[in-house]
This record gives structure tokens, C-alpha cells and sequence, in this order.
């Protein structure tokens, strides 16, 4: 029997990049090419206390598994979270019941409580997998003393978890030497791995190249499928193991479950290497905290990296919003006095007609309107975080500070917020913290000059170029180098937000769209 075998966990692993919402032909599709593929351990999704959906790969109960999946040749799957699933759900293992293996993922604080669960799984006939997370993060001491824990369990594998894909091969053999060295030969070790130095790949040939004298289990995905930079491709692993240590892998049907299953979901929500997933990596802390510095799409990569330094390392593993939205505000939080500023734009816009300009592709489309809108009320024009090529602003209003620098004409009049460096002598400076709202979208530039006209006492604006995020990116803003990596499944929100913030305004200005707009606003007089 050949030691060096492949767990692909696309249906759970993969289930981060759509939410786990496969539909249930996708679902069926996918396992049986898998099995099909000759792939030895099919992960089918989560075990967790939730309400059953067959389009989704989470499962309430062990028997909805049933439900959905008839095995052939692969032994069948399932993941917990650590106190995600109810201990009473673990039913006695049956004839009848298709799943042969849970694995549980744990965190170190978890570790006494979580090996009582694993021997509930165990006792009731499945095998057990013990996946703790972030290895990295455990001493010597701590790593022997829970292999020690281990070896008294006699789980059927026990995995090299390299949760924030920050491994280099220099780590991982020494982890895997003192692993190897002290954890019996008769449990197998399991290497799961994510993407973000680009080692997946290379760590998994280093793992095979030592591993000899145990079962070694390596986790893959169909085409990567996973959270931010995506995990070790199957495709990739199983022919590397057909041509190197005889494996019998079917390619054919894997293929198929990427050009039939997996480009779909791919062109909707892309996953792979970033430069923001990299820095993750090099500073050692989960991705989501680089995904949501650089979804704000106002700090350069400059900055992300020194924000991703300042959260502290017993934070840095679990992702946690309110702190790294807190260290991204704090980074901003020098207070400015901006009454100087308020009252030059209270005099300047006092009994003006305003237009303003944000940057979506109405402003090209619509060129006709709005210049007969010009042409007719001759307005007092503001440009937000850049400059129309086709329009004559009379203010650039600027608070994101990637824009800022992507400027190359600093002579017009600017209005710009504090959390911008290197500001010119000559701008008017408004303080940042003062404009900001409590949604996720909290410093949107538009969101942030409509609070600032209502604190000077506009009551009438209108706007052009604030169309809403479409599910086209190209056809979000009027130039493609303001083009940005946000995820298709995230526009909806973001026009969610929007049109919640907008109307929440309407009662204190009234907001006139020259141009067609996704969001839906209410009109009130104030006149």
C-alpha cells in the first residue's frame, strides 16, 4: 500500500471563497469525479450547529451527509470547529451511516477540553483526525507535550496545520523531524497547507521526499479553491505523484471538476497569490486583516504593512474586525482643528448650485447630461479622489490616500482630509475622524463631504458618477486605473451600505442623481 496519499477538501476548504453555497448538483458532481479520480479522503464540508440546506456543504447532523453522498472507493470526510458541533450529535458509527472520518480543528487554548471531544469521536467508531491550528505558534515544550497527548489518544492522524501559509521548507522539516521523531509510527501525519508564499507546492515534494516510514496525508483543492491566496491545487499534487512515486490518480475527471464546477465560482469570486496575502504571511497574521486593509482601497502597500506590524501576536492568528479597524483609525486619529477649513467651504458653496463628480462610468456615458446640466445651472463643480479629464472641477475633494498619490497636479484648489501625508501647502485641510459613519464603508469619500455639507448647512446637491458597484468590474469607474480587486460577491453589500447611508442623510439634505444610480433613495423637499 503506498504511504503517501490525498485528502482534497474543495467542499469544506473551498467553501470559504462562496460561503459553502454549492448547489447540489455541483456538490454531487464534484465528489463523484472525485472519486473518480481515484482520491483517497473526500473532506464533504462541516459537521456544525446549523440548519441543513443540500446546496450548502454544512451539515447539522452526521446522517444529512446520507443525504446527499453515495461513496465508492474514497473514504468519506467531515470537519468541526471545535465548539461549533454539539458532543450528543456524535451518533455511534453504523452499517448504515456513510462518514468514516471527522477531523477537528482547535486552537491552543482549546486543548484539554477538545481531546475529551476527540474521544467521544473516537468511541463512537470514526476515525479521528486532530487538526490544531496555527503551529507556528507552538513552542517546543508545548508541541511535544501535545504529542504526547496525542500518542495516548491514538487518533488516526494528526496534521501539520500551516494556517497563515507562512512555512519555508527550513520550518517545516523541522517541525517535521521533531513531529516524526516522538509521534508513534502508527498515526498519520497530515500536512494542510495555504498559499500565500507560493510553497504549497514545494513544502508538499519536501514532506514526500522524507516521509517513508508513516501514512502522510497532504490536503489539496481543485484549482486552488480557497480564502485569499487559495491552497495546494489537486490537479497539480496527483499528477506529481503519478510521475514520482507511482500513483494511480485519475487526471481526467479532476479537470473536469475545474472546467465544469470550479470556473464558474472562479470568475465570480477569484482566489490566488496577492501581494496583500503576502504581507500577511511575512508578518505572521491571519489574511483577513489584509483583505480588509486593502478592500478600504485608500492606503498603499507601504502603509498595510506597517498597520499589519502594529497587532499584537496573541491577536494576529484569529482575525478580529473591531481591532484592526481600531489600529487602521488609530493610525489616522491625530486630531486637527478644521473650523478655518468648514467655514472657507461654508462661504465659498453659499447660495451655489453643486455638482458633484465621483468617478463611475456615468461620467462617460452620460457626458451629454450632465454637460446640458453644466451648460443650464452653471454649478460650482467638486471632484472626489481624482480629476475628470472631461470636466472642469472647481475643488478636488480628497480622502483616500492611494488617490492622493496617483495625483499629478497638485495646483487646483484641494480640500483634503488628515489622514492624508505629505499634504500640499496650499490645500485646506479637513479633520478625517470627524466624517466618518459606523458602517463598513465607514470613510467612503461621497459618505464623508455629504456629512460635511451637512454640518456647514447644504441643503441641496447633486451628483453625477455615483452609480453603484456593478458585477462587471470594468464598469464601475470611469478609468481603469481606478479599477479595484474588490470580490464580486462583496458589490452587493457595498450597495446595501450605500443606499442604508444615503437614505439616513435624505432627512437633513436632498441628494439630486444626475446620472442613473443602483441605489435607491427617497426624496425629501427641504427647500
Amino acid at each position: 500500500m503506498k504511504n503517501i496519499k490525498i485528502l482534497d477538501c474543495t467542499l469544506r476548504d473551498g467553501g470559504y471563497v462562496n460561503s459553502w453555497k454549492f448547489t447540489q448538483k455541483v456538490i454531487s458532481d464534484i465528489y463523484c469525479n472525485l472519486n473518480e479520480a481515484n482520491i483517497d479522503y473526500i473532506e464533504c464540508g462541516f459537521l456544525k450547529d446549523t440548519e441543513f440546506n443540500s446546496n450548502k456543504t454544512l451539515y447539522n447532523n452526521i446522517k444529512d451527509l446520507n443525504k446527499i453522498y453515495r461513496p465508492k472507493n474514497s473514504n468519506m470526510v467531515a470537519m468541526i470547529i471545535y465548539g461549533q458541533f454539539s458532543q450528543n450529535k456524535i451518533i455511534k458509527k453504523t452499517k448504515t451511516i456513510l462518514l468514516d472520518s471527522i477531523r477537528v480543528t482547535f486552537k491552543k487554548n482549546e486543548i484539554e477540553e477538545a481531546f475529551k471531544y476527540f474521544e467521544k469521536i473516537k468511541q463512537a467508531g470514526y476515525k479521528v483526525f486532530v487538526n490544531p491550528t496555527n503551529i507556528d505558534t507552538y513552542t517546543d515544550a508545548e508541541l511535544l507535550s501535545l504529542i504526547g497527548k496525542i500518542n495516548k489518544l491514538k487518533p488516526y492522524g494528526f496534521s501539520i496545520v500551516d494556517t497563515k501559509g507562512i512555512l519555508k521548507e527550513k520550518d517545516l522539516l523541522r517541525l517535521y523531524y521533531l513531529i516524526d521523531y516522538n509521534l508513534n509510527k502508527d498515526i498519520a501525519l497530515c500536512f494542510h497547507s495555504h498559499n500565500n508564499l507560493q510553497l504549497s507546492f514545494s513544502n508538499a515534494q519536501c514532506l514526500m521526499k522524507v516521509c517513508r516510514d508513516r501514512e502522510l496525508i497532504i490536503d489539496s483543492t481543485v484549482f486552488g479553491m480557497g480564502r485569499g491566496a487559495g491552497n495546494l491545487c489537486t490537479e497539480l499534487l496527483t499528477q506529481y505523484i503519478n510521475d514520482n512515486y507511482n500513483g494511480d490518480y485519475d487526471i481526467i475527471p479532476i479537470l473536469k471538476i475545474i472546467d465544469e464546477q470550479i470556473n464558474p465560482i472562479f470568475a465570480k469570486t477569484p482566489w490566488g497569490y496577492s501581494v496583500p496575502y503576502y504581507l500577511a504571511a511575512i508578518n505572521h497574521c491571519h489574511p483577513n486583516y489584509a483583505k480588509f486593509l486593502v478592500d478600504k482601497q485608500t492606503v498603499p502597500v507601504e502603509i498595510i504593512n506597517k498597520l499589519l506590524q502594529v497587532i499584537p501576536n496573541d491577536k494576529k492568528s484569529s482575525y478580529d474586525t473591531d481591532l484592526i479597524k481600531q489600529i487602521y483609525l488609530d493610525n489616522f486619529s491625530d486630531s486637527i482643528d478644521d473650523s478655518k477649513t468648514l467655514k472657507y467651504l461654508k462661504n465659498l458653496l453659499l447660495n451655489k448650485k453643486i455638482l458633484i463628480l465621483a468617478p463611475g462610468k456615468s461620467l462617460t456615458n452620460e457626458r451629454d447630461k450632465i454637460n446640458g446640466f453644466i451648460q443650464k445651472e452653471n454649478p460650482f463643480i467638486i471632484s472626489l479622489n481624482f480629476i475628470p479629464k472631461d470636466y472642469n472641477e472647481d475643488l478636488v475633494f480628497i480622502t483616500n490616500m492611494k488617490r492622493f498619490e496617483s495625483l499629478t497636479d497638485y495646483s487646483m484648489p484641494l480640500v483634503v482630509s488628515s489622514n492624508i501625508e505629505n499634504i500640499p501647502e496650499q490645500a485646506k485641510i479637513i479633520n478625517y475622524s470627524s466624517y466618518l459613519n459606523n458602517s463598513k464603508m465607514f470613510d467612503n469619500v461621497a459618505l464623508m463631504l455629504f456629512k460635511l455639507f451637512i454640518q456647514i448647512g447644504i441643503k441641496n446637491i447633486n451628483i453625477a458618477g455615483l452609480d453603484g458597484f456593478s458585477n462587471v468590474p470594468t464598469e464601475n469607474y470611469v478609468t481603469d486605473d481606478l479599477i479595484n480587486n474588490a470580490k464580486i460577491n462583496e458589490f452587493d453589500e457595498r450597495n446595501e451600505i450605500m443606499t442604508n447611508e444615503l437614505n439616513d442623510m435624505q432627512d437633513k439634505i436632498n441628494i439630486n442623481f444626475i446620472t442613473k444610480t443602483i441605489y435607491k433613495i427617497a426624496r425629501i423637499n427641504h427647500d
